[in-house]
C-alpha cells in the first residue's frame, strides 16, 4: 500500500470520530502540520505514523486497514465491531489473570521457603 493510500484511509478513521487535524496533534504529541503531511501520504517520521496508529488501537481494525483491496465506501469495514472490542478485552483480561496468577504462585512459593 502506498502512504497517499494510508493516509486517505487514517483521514477517513480521524473524520468518523469526529475530532480536528489539530485534536489528534495534542493527543499523540504531535503538530498538526505532522498530521497533515500523513493524511496527504507525504513524508513523515515512522514515529509519528506509530502515534497515530497507537491512538486508534483497538478501535480500528489494522488488518482491513492495510489491505490493499479493502473497499472504502464501506467504512464499517475499518472499525472494530463492539464484539471484536469485547473479545479484546476479554483476552487481555485473560493474559492479565494468567500473569497474576503466576506471580502470586512465585510469592507463595518465595513466602514458603522463609
Amino acid at each position: 500500500m502506498d502512504t497517499k493510500t494510508l493516509g486517505e484511509r487514517l483521514r477517513l478513521i480521524r473524520k468518523h470520530f469526529g475530532i480536528s487535524q489539530q485534536q489528534l496533534a495534542k493527543v499523540t504529541n504531535l503538530t498538526q502540520p505532522a498530521i497533515s503531511r500523513l493524511e496527504n501520504g507525504e513524508e513523515v517520521y515512522a514515529s509519528a505514523l506509530l502515534a497515530v496508529l497507537g491512538f486508534y488501537r483497538g478501535k480500528v481494525n489494522f488488518d482491513r486497514l492495510f489491505d490493499p483491496d479493502l473497499d472504502t465506501s464501506d467504512k464499517s469495514q475499518l472499525y472494530c465491531s463492539s464484539q471484536e472490542l469485547r473479545q479484546r478485552f476479554d483476552h487481555q483480561l485473560a493474559v492479565i489473570a494468567h500473569d497474576l496468577e503466576e506471580r502470586l504462585e512465585q510469592i507463595t512459593g518465595l513466602r514458603d521457603q522463609i
